[in-house]
């Protein structure tokens, strides 16, 4: 049997990542209104479901150019 090397996507409400940053970093200053602008800016990727907006974490992560290793 072959072995999925692929990685999954981390889909996350805009909220959810706000609170993974800050779990990364907790004095970040990144805020949910931010992220938002990223979104409405076309600078992140996202897809609306209802009222939610989810958002690729990895992408944002590389967006904002964060090692979560650190």
């Amino acid at each position: 049997m072959q072995e999925n090397t692929a990685k999954r996507a981390r889909i996350r409400t805009v909220r959810d990542a706000v609170a993974l940053l800050k779990q990364i970093d907790g004095q970040t200053a990144v805020t949910y209104h931010f992220i938002r602008k990223l979104c409405d800016n076309g600078k992140i990727k996202s897809i609306r479901a209802g009222k939610k907006i989810l958002i690729n974490y990895d992408q944002l992560l590389s967006y904002l150019n964060i090692d979560e290793a650190c």
